[in-house]
């Protein structure tokens, strides 16, 4: 087992699920729904692909807004 970090974003109507750790993204119409979908998708990612040799998991993950111009 290992930890990785995530992101889940309620858009109305789906939760949108984006680890941080992996380029993997899914979905799900609940929170709970959204995480098992993630862990999942994670799960077959790392099977499909293998682990990178030199991956290490985040130390610190911060979330915050910034304003940008457009």
């Amino acid at each position: 087992m290992r930890t990785v970090h995530a992101v889940f974003q309620n858009d109305g109507e789906w939760f949108i699920a984006r680890c941080l750790d992996f380029p993997v993204t899914t979905q799900g119409k609940t929170l709970v729904a959204a995480k098992k979908n993630l862990r999942e998708a994670i799960e077959l990612y790392l099977e499909t692909w293998g682990e990178p040799e030199d991956w290490q998991p985040a130390q610190e993950t911060y979330l915050t807004s910034l304003e940008v111009a457009v």
